[in-house]
């Protein structure tokens, strides 16, 4: 089932327009592929069963969101208690999910409307509108809190953005004449998430380029190894691994669809270039004095 959605997802995205990166086979992966159109990033994770996502490969898809400037999304059929439903969002570990339908609706410029969350299904108001709307009908917040049956409270939460159930925005659009909810933006609900770094590398590759003052923040479950903000740049970095051909064309199509530059260390080697991948030595690295000297050497090998 994984494997046919996987592959529903991807010849929809690429129909609608997107550069489309490889499947991730090395495993563990946060992400399945990335997809690109225009300015529009995805980081895309495919799961049958949505309950399956863990926290750890939740919260490293939304650092790498956050670090590439893209959205993170989960495409999944169902949960242990039932099939999701089209048109709805829903989240775990604060990662948005939607189906295949909602996502191709989305695509052609129709936003979902629904989230779901414990207790049941929410909807956002548009706070601006609804009090125009108000000022326009001459009511008050206290004469619409009566006609709602809900407190003024709750009414000035409506208008600071608060969510509502369905029941409730149905009331309000009954009483202003209509409706005043606000689409949901996948990429405007995506919650900044701050990875705990762990600053003792056990890739002494990583070590080395620390002692060079490049930044160093390490992944678990992507195709390379850590990302670095260098040079006014993000790079992708891998190091050397036992499938280091697979590797390099991985992340040379990653690298190329999320435009960021990457570059593979290795042990020993007397390649400069791996799948469009520039390549540095350990013994290369380890006589570079800044990093401005290494940032000239990838550019070199590019």
């Amino acid at each position: 089932m994984k494997k046919e959605l996987l592959e529903d997802t991807r010849g929809l995205l690429a129909r609608a327009g997107f550069y489309i990166s490889e499947v991730c086979t090395i495993r563990p992966s946060s992400f399945d592929f990335v997809a690109r159109r225009d300015s529009a990033l995805l980081l895309v994770k495919v799961l049958n069963n949505i309950d399956a996502l863990s926290e750890e490969v939740a919260q490293e898809l939304l650092f790498l969101a956050k670090h590439l400037d893209g959205i993170p999304l989960l495409i999944g059929n169902r949960t242990g208690a039932g099939a999701l439903e089209d048109e709805v969002v829903y989240y775990r570990y604060n990662v948005p999910i939607i189906t295949l339908a909602t996502l191709e609706a989305y695509l052609h410029g129709v936003h979902p409307l629904i989230c779901a969350a414990p207790g049941g299904f929410y909807v956002r108001l548009n706070g601006e509108r609804l009090r125009r709307m108000r000022a326009e009908r001459d009511i008050s917040r206290g004469q619409l809190a009566r006609m709602t049956g809900v407190s003024r409270r709750t009414i000035r939460m409506y208008e600071q953005g608060e969510r509502a159930t369905i029941e409730m925005a149905e009331k309000i659009a009954e009483m202003l004449g209509e409706d005043v909810l606000q689409p949901l933006d996948l990429a405007s609900f995506i919650q900044e998430q701050e990875m705990e770094v762990n600053r003792h590398f056990s890739d002494c590759m990583l070590s080395l380029l620390e002692a060079l003052n490049v930044s160093i923040i390490p992944t678990d479950r992507s195709p390379f190894n850590a990302i670095s903000r260098f040079m006014d740049e993000m790079l992708l970095i891998a190091t050397e691994c036992h499938r280091v051909r697979e590797r390099a064309r991985l992340l040379s199509d990653v690298s190329r669809v999320v435009e960021r530059p990457s570059v593979l260390f290795m042990e020993s080697t007397s390649r400069t270039n791996i799948a469009g991948i520039p390549v540095i030595g350990r013994e290369e690295l380890s006589t570079l004095d800044d990093p401005l000297g290494l940032f000239e050497l990838i550019r070199e090998r590019e």
